[in-house]
């Protein structure tokens, strides 16, 4: 079942019952269907990864993950997943409508998932960010990811995915907690309106850059991995750090938690200066954010982060970005 690998020894590995073991799947289920699935494949010379995407139902949107996983290595960012190619230098291999890559093993991806943070941790999470983006400011993918909600962008929200919100808010039931959700979704989609995007260099964003998505080193808290890259996508970077600015506080939660905000982007712009117009809307896209996660992914999650929400739109969010011009070495400095 492992055609195209690039030797037969790992081909027979893949195959044989003893060779392979299944690992942790993150749950990822649609009734009772598994549609995520890891095995480990280990043979006399190495380890792999083999995984099966939980979104494989289109080639191109598989591809892409391919394409910006091999351009993150050719640019020198050697942290996240390492793709092995097929026989014929095809980085994914299919049956039927089933998508497969292959990876080698990372150590340090099975390290603690729910890692502890500290303030060194949030900062090196902020350069590792900063890295990321640098190495892909010129990333151009000739696959393209499919018109899905999960690849909403900022751009796109007014137009085309704000309706969502109104969607899901009737599964909140609580009235109040459905008319609260919904104002403050209409008003970031107000806030985005006045946001010129042409003043935004595009980048690839990681789109999912949490505590979860990522692992640290025990000894120096480096980090050690970054993965699950999966919604990636070319956008401003502002999508990713106005997202990163409320999930690395050192309580593991999603908060609206101006110190950690602040700590994150303050390393962050060391490493990579915004702009004075990225510093000028990045309030908008820190408010804008977490209500998109909620609209996207978990429409009852909402009752977890209401009141992270309702503290961004009183003023959090312009409080960090004050915070990070308070400081003499940050570019958000007047």
């Amino acid at each position: 079942r492992a055609r195209g690998h690039p030797d037969e020894e790992r081909g027979r590995a893949a195959g044989s019952a003893g060779g392979v073991r299944a690992l942790e799947c993150d749950g990822h289920e649609a009734g009772h269907e598994l549609i995520q699935r890891a095995y480990a494949i280990e043979t006399a010379a190495a380890k792999y990864d083999l995984r099966h995407s939980n979104r494989a139902i289109d080639v191109s949107n598989l591809e892409y993950e391919a394409e910006l996983l091999v351009h993150l290595r050719e640019r020198g960012f050697v942290l996240a997943p390492e793709i092995v190619k097929t026989t014929t230098g095809t980085p994914n291999f299919w049956f039927g409508d089933d998508g497969w890559t292959l990876f080698r093993w990372m150590d340090a991806a099975n390290l603690d998932s729910r890692p502890q943070m500290n303030e060194a941790r949030t900062a090196n999470a902020a350069r590792t960010l900063a890295a990321f983006h640098l190495a892909t400011k010129d990333f151009r993918p000739k696959s393209r990811r499919p018109e899905w909600p999960i690849f909403s962008k900022a751009e796109d929200w007014t137009d085309r995915w704000a309706d969502r919100a109104d969607k899901l808010a009737a599964h909140l039931g609580d009235d109040e907690f459905r008319d609260e959700f919904l104002a403050l979704a209409h008003r970031a989609a107000r806030d985005l309106d006045d946001v010129d995007f042409a003043k935004l260099p595009v980048t690839c964003c990681h789109a999912d850059y949490r505590t979860r998505n990522m692992r640290f080193d025990d000894h120096d808290d480096s980090v050690a991995a970054v993965f699950d890259l999966d919604t990636a996508m070319c956008s401003t970077r502002l999508f990713d750090l106005g997202g990163a600015a409320t999930r690395f506080s050192t309580t593991g939660k999603v908060t609206a938690d101006v110190d950690a905000g602040v700590r994150f982007l303050r390393a962050y712009d060391t490493a990579a200066p915004l702009t004075a117009y990225e510093w000028h809307v990045l309030p908008i896209f820190i408010r804008w954010r977490l209500i998109r996660d909620v609209a996207i992914y978990f429409d009852r999650w909402w009752l977890n982060v209401r009141d992270a929400c309702n503290a961004l739109f009183a003023g959090a969010a312009a409080d960090i970005v004050a915070g990070c011009a308070a400081s003499p070495s940050s570019s958000a400095a007047p």
